[in-house]
């Protein structure tokens, strides 16, 4: 059975065969051009072994279970965890059999495993010292445009180009948790859509598990599309009757809090309960009871949230719908009139010189130096701060954007204002006001309504506003 998406192309011509008729053109069936993305941990690394059979095998009838899992929804997104490489290659065929349509797979390496067909104790491998991670499947139709992986951060020997982040509490090569992330060009915008598998509170500690959850926000707090994120957290984040009092674990606890709390993000899944669908034969009563798989969303609205059951996988599988045209983004480049440099030069107490101006509200302190241009003052989001930029006492993070002539992009480690007159308080002669621009030292950089866009040479840069921000 075929899971079908009508596109927004496209009209039947009917000719009725009267005299006073002739030819005429019916309307164009209702487009359905919404973007539906599953969740399902698949649980191929459940429990592995010869002869085990709990969980997703390395079969062709427990994959054609999971394709039925993945197509009791019209999905155009899937986030899988606990996959092989090699099942994510044949579910990718699999799915496109049934669908008519083209998926294309980006894979996040994590590990490396065998993998059973689980039928005999004594059995070979079916996959021996596979590469096991997560797998973004993404259905190119009506919902989807395009895509392209936005977490790559080198190929791994994984038999598959690799296109996630290896996470901190890694502690071998090639070997710990991953996550990865692609942006979607919808029919009505962009979304970034990532997935991601933590680690569990046996395996690192809290500290650990606290540090991942900020490198990922580091990314996706980074850029401003609206942002789909799915997977297994291995951990709640409602306080539920399970932990009664202060969390187990804190550290955890706050950083996943922080999407919802600092971030703006929207559990849309809260209200469906556990994501567990057994209780497995082995002692893991919390993962049956408790709400470890989430669907977070910010900058756009959903619909027809789900929890769904799935056949081999101890997880249930979730499900939402993005709510066509609900995106928000940062907006576009506004035309601007050239205005002289000149007017903003200033010399360098040390020799040099360097240019300054304001925005027209006060709200921006900018600067362009030989290496980069920057912007001081409020926005937001901002992601975590790196450890560089930590210290109690310390400078302050996220207070400003700045790109440098090498390309690099990112939030101001700074104890103050870093540039501005020396011989007197900025003042109306430095404001750059709405609708204008100008370059130098091989940058150039324009004031808009809502904020300040710098960027070098070959067109790498920022966006700064008080309420949303963007690297390009």
């Amino acid at each position: 059975m075929k899971s079908v998406k009508r596109t927004a192309f496209g009209a039947v011509m009917v000719c009725v065969l009267a005299a006073a008729t002739g030819c005429r053109e019916d309307p164009p069936p209702p487009p359905d051009t919404s973007v539906t993305v599953v969740n399902l941990n698949a649980a191929m690394g459940f429990v592995m072994g010869p002869g085990e059979d709990q969980g997703t095998d390395a079969t062709p009838e427990d994959l054609a279970l999971l394709a039925d899992d993945i197509l009791k929804h019209p999905a155009d997104v899937v986030n899988l965890q606990e996959m092989a490489v090699y099942a994510a290659r044949d579910l990718r065929e699999l799915l496109a059999g049934r669908t008519g349509a083209v998926w294309q797979l980006n894979w996040a390496h994590s590990d490396f495993a065998d993998y059973y067909a689980g039928k005999e104790p004594g059995e070979a491998p079916v996959w021996k010292n596979a590469s096991a991670g997560n797998a973004q499947l993404i259905r190119i139709g009506a919902g989807v445009r395009s895509q392209k992986p936005i977490t790559v951060d080198g190929d791994r020997p994984a038999g598959e180009p690799d296109q996630g982040i290896m996470l901190p509490s890694s502690r071998k090569p090639n070997r710990g948790r991953s996550f990865q992330g692609a942006e979607i060009v919808t029919e009505h915008g962009v979304i970034d859509v990532y997935n991601l598998h933590l680690a569990r509170a046996k395996d690192n500690s809290d500290e650990e598990r606290a540090r991942d959850v900020e490198t990922i926000q580091r990314l996706t707090e980074s850029r401003t599309n609206p942002a789909i994120i799915t997977g297994d957290f291995n951990e709640t984040i409602d306080l539920s009757e399970l932990y009664p009092g202060p969390h187990a674990y804190p550290g955890t606890f706050a950083a996943l809090s922080a999407f919802m709390n600092t971030y703006g993000y929207t559990d849309v899944a809260k209200d469906l309960g556990a994501t567990s669908n057994r209780a497995p034969k082995h002692d893991v009563q919390k993962l049956v009871s408790a709400r470890i798989d989430y669907i977070l969303a910010r900058g756009l609205r959903t619909v027809e949230t789900a929890k769904f059951a799935s056949a081999e996988s101890d997880h249930w599988g979730l499900v939402t719908t993005v709510e066509p045209g609900s995106e928000r983004g940062t907006p576009k480049p506004a035309p601007s009139t050239g205005v002289s440099a000149d007017r903003f030069r200033h010399a360098l107490p040390g020799g040099g010189t360097f240019y300054f101006f304001t925005s027209a509200d006060a709200g921006y302190s900018c600067a362009v130096v030989a290496k980069q241009a920057l912007c001081q003052g409020r926005t937001k989001p901002v992601p975590p701060p790196p450890d560089s930029c930590k210290q109690r006492g310390g400078p302050s993070w996220g207070h400003g954007m700045f790109v440098e002539a090498t390309g690099k992009v990112d939030f101001v480690c700074a104890g103050g204002l870093v540039y501005s007159p020396v011989d007197r308080a900025p003042d109306d002669r430095d404001v750059l006001r709405p609708g204008q621009s100008f370059t130098a030292l091989g940058f150039t950089c324009a004031a808009e309504e809502r904020g300040i866009r710098c960027r070098n040479a070959s067109g790498r840069g920022f966006f700064i506003a008080p309420d949303t921000n963007e690297r390009f």
